[in-house]
């Protein structure tokens, strides 16, 4: 095992004749993004994703000899945690900005995994999306948002850590772990329930990465999930149904219960409510026009009818006999609303004539109420005949700008 000790990158041997084309790299950020990526090795169909789990604790990091670990923030952090505060996290991730840069450098686009609502994966994502956007790297975040049950005070970390994402990610996938609660038994123990979110969630990391590579024959791809999700605050769920010819010749019926009965999909009422529905089916060369047909239209009848619906057909040559149905829903967060297309083409087209035409608009007159606030009763301070009890700006008829656009 190599160690590089410039950025903290320990990097397992690696057969020399593996060249995953195109790079793809996972980035697992904090403890859950740690756990995802130990998942996401171990898993056959993904052995050509570049893998790197990062956190500040090392005892997170220490358990998984398999793995590109990145340790971040040694100097400061002496191996520990960020104790779930979210300035720590953001602080380790600055000033490893540099590193940053250097582990992504080369990679074709980059997922960054990891739970939304404490400090490592909470501050460090929103550093990944701004160098990511700088070096010109697409960058996709599958990230998990608490319980209910932990509290306001996580959630409202989350929602933190959503806003400072979203501006430089390219798109944002905000899974509830409340999703887990719609589909597995009352009796379920807990240590399992985590251990099927893990694999659940590495599932879902891997289905994202192989639409971004493999040749589509239907579109569904980055630009699609960009148009959808970029800078558009969502809660999306995701289910991922596998099936091979071993199941029988409707491996592709197999493949959809699959999908419809995955923990982070939240059943088949999130398709009742998604405002967008991405249904994507990947298979090897052997996928038939029949299949493909049989399968969408059988996926489409769990639709809702008002909803988008983006339709997606990839061919990977690392299936064989394998069909994967993968479906991703999006439900918009209606409390943000964005101005339509429409609005937005009237007022440029407003601003352009304005301009064209020479047309001068007056500016508002500089009519203010002067007061002296709390001197009012003192007596006043003149100097060169200006009373310096009265606000510069009053005195001087400066206009402030306040930031709201003058009509």
């Amino acid at each position: 095992m190599e160690q590089n000790t410039e950025n903290c990158l320990t990097t397992p041997a690696v057969a020399a004749d593996v060249q995953p084309k195109p790079k793809i790299m996972v980035i697992g950020l904090g403890k859950a993004g740690v756990m995802f990526a130990e998942q996401l090795v171990s898993m056959e169909h993904a052995k050509w994703l570049d893998v790197v789990a990062i956190d500040t604790d090392i005892s997170t990091l220490s358990p998984y000899p398999g793995l590109q670990k990145f340790q971040a923030d040694q100097r400061w952090r002496n191996g520990n945690g960020c104790g779930g505060d979210l300035m720590n996290g953001t602080r380790s991730f600055a000033i490893e900005r540099e590193g940053i840069g250097k582990l992504i450098e080369g990679a074709s686009a980059i997922i960054v995994t990891g739970g939304l609502g404490r400090g490592t994966a909470t501050g460090g994502a929103a550093v990944f999306a701004s160098m990511a956007k700088k070096k010109n790297i697409p960058a996709l975040f599958v990230m998990t948002v608490p319980f209910t049950m932990e509290g306001h005070n996580r959630r409202q970390t989350a929602d933190k850590g959503i806003s400072e994402i979203l501006p430089s990610a390219d798109a944002l996938f905000c899974l509830p772990m409340d999703l887990l609660f719609s589909t597995l038994p009352a009796e379920t123990p807990v240590a399992e329930a985590y251990a099927a979110a893990n694999r659940e969630m590495a599932g879902v990391v891997l289905g994202v990465a192989e639409i971004l590579r493999n040749r589509s024959m239907l579109p569904a791809d980055l630009s699609d999930f960009r148009a959808v999700l970029n800078q558009r605050k969502s809660i999306c769920s995701i289910g991922i149904g596998t099936a091979s010819t071993a199941d029988g010749i409707n491996r592709c019926h197999v493949a959809l219960e699959k999908m419809l009965q995955a923990p982070m999909l939240g059943g088949v009422n999130s398709f009742k409510e998604a405002d967008v529905i991405f249904s994507i089916i990947t298979g090897g060369s052997d996928l038939s026009i029949s299949e493909m047909k049989k399968t969408l239209e059988a996926a489409a009848s769990f639709f809702n009818p008002k909803a988008r619906v983006i339709t997606g057909v990839a061919i990977s040559d690392d299936c064989g006999n394998d069909v994967q149905l993968s479906a991703i829903t999006v439900k918009y967060d209606k409390s943000e609303t964005l101005p339509s297309l429409e609005t937005v083409a009237v007022t440029e087209s407003k601003k352009r004539k304005s301009k064209v035409h020479g047309e001068k608009e007056q500016p508002p007159l500089p009519l203010q109420d002067i007061s002296k606030g709390i001197f009012v009763n003192a007596a006043p301070s003149i100097i060169n005949g200006q009373d310096l009890d009265i606000p510069t700006c009053q005195r001087k008829m400066i206009n402030i700008d306040i930031g709201i656009e003058q009509k």
